[in-house]
């Protein structure tokens, strides 16, 4: 169901009963802290649960109307088990063919491989993780890492499959920022996954490239201070979250190569104040920014990051 502004996914989970979700309309990824969930035995109550915790612009009353129109004409979607170990979950809704829920399976198998390299073993309490897969043009979430990965774009080959296991299995405190969590998620989306996922589509730094070239940077240090989506990365436009996903994603990429992982995992998830960076990178913030900067310009310019540049400008007028 979707109203101007935002969207309600309501999902029957056999005998559990149903949960309700309200998030922003935005891209294939693009998750802010307008979210709101809520688990209930019927419909209406899920509804009314996820209501109370919807944090957004969207004023009471305009969320009012929504509610009641949603009781009026919507019922739970159900969710069919496609797949299930002791590791995965995967649940489908749609047309999905078992080649489409083996692809998926076999990326999130990548995906843990991969992230087996930067973070500690997992406890078993994480597992299974659920994995619902969703016809249509929605936005791939995980809640922050804390529920189950919900998968859009999943047949056109463009799914964050990866950048959302990510954040389940390496961590996500929204007070503690943004720029590691989502530049990290989406670094590993690239670099492992066969999806060319938004943000970044694969080009990160040619896109960080561009956006220099347009006089289009936020200026990165505001975006590492940013906590609980409370500027770029939620609350203002979708072009500025577009942009602070993208230099985040570069910055990430950047860190990780230039100077390697061991020192990445330690900024990972910490307050942009608590991070020593003379200490750990042997230089100031502010020339590590200049050093990353000047790494991007040096690069050539791409044509196809310049097209994926100008199809995401027409997310200033949103």
């Amino acid at each position: 169901m979707h109203r101007p502004g935002f969207d309600l996914q309501l999902t029957q989970y056999d005998d559990r009963g149903c949960r309700a979700t309200f998030y922003t309309t935005g891209m294939e990824h693009s998750p802010t802290s307008a979210t709101g969930s809520g688990w209930a035995k019927r419909p209406w109550r899920a509804v009314q649960r996820a209501a109370l915790t919807f944090e957004t612009w969207v004023s009471r009353v305009a969320l009012a109307l929504g509610l009641l129109t949603l009781l009026l004409a919507s019922a739970c979607s159900t969710l069919s088990p496609s797949y299930r170990d002791e590791r995965f979950v995967i649940l489908s809704s749609g047309d999905f063919t078992a080649q489409d829920v083996e692809r998926v399976r076999e990326q999130l198998e990548v995906g843990l491989k991969a992230l087996e390299r930067y973070t500690p073993p997992a406890p078993r309490a994480k597992f299974p993780i659920v994995v619902n897969l969703w016809s249509g043009s929605g936005v791939s979430h995980s809640y922050h890492g804390r529920g189950p990965i919900e998968l859009f774009w999943v047949k056109e080959m463009r799914s964050p499959i990866i950048h959302e296991l990510t954040h389940v299995m390496a961590g996500y405190t929204a007070s503690n920022g943004h720029w590691t969590q989502e530049g990290f998620a989406s670094y590993m989306q690239d670099e492992y996954g066969e999806d060319r996922a938004f943000p970044t589509a694969k080009m990160a730094h040619a896109l960080v490239k561009v956006l220099s070239e347009e006089a289009s940077l936020l200026p990165m240090e505001y975006v590492m201070r940013d906590r609980n989506r409370q500027t770029y990365f939620g609350t203002r436009t979708p072009w500025e979250r577009w942009l602070a996903y993208t230099q985040s994603t570069s910055l990430c990429r950047y860190l990780i190569e230039r100077y390697g992982r061991e020192r990445f995992v330690q900024v990972y998830d910490v307050p942009f104040e608590r991070v020593d960076f003379e200490k750990l990178y042997e230089k100031p913030v502010g020339i590590l920014l200049d050093e990353w900067l000047s790494h991007v310009r040096a690069l050539p310019l791409d044509g196809a990051a310049y097209q994926y540049f100008v199809q995401m400008k027409r997310l200033r007028v949103r």
